[in-house]
């Protein structure tokens, strides 16, 4: 897994910083992140952060 459970964490947490900043395209950033947190997350079964991404995507209104 090397460095990717903490790319993982770390894209969530920057699209959290990017959805509450809310500057134009943002949110398309932040979806962005979230679905390769998602993609990584899921691939290594890190099922906290993909549930956190999942509830993160739903506020974004995916």
């Amino acid at each position: 897994a090397g460095f990717r459970p903490d790319l993982a964490w770390t894209c969530c947490d920057y699209a959290d910083a990017l959805r509450e900043r809310d500057s134009e395209g943002d949110r398309t950033k932040a979806m962005s992140l979230l679905d390769e947190s998602l993609a990584i997350s899921s691939e290594l079964g890190m099922r906290p952060l993909m549930e956190r991404v999942l509830s993160r995507r739903e506020i974004l209104g995916a």
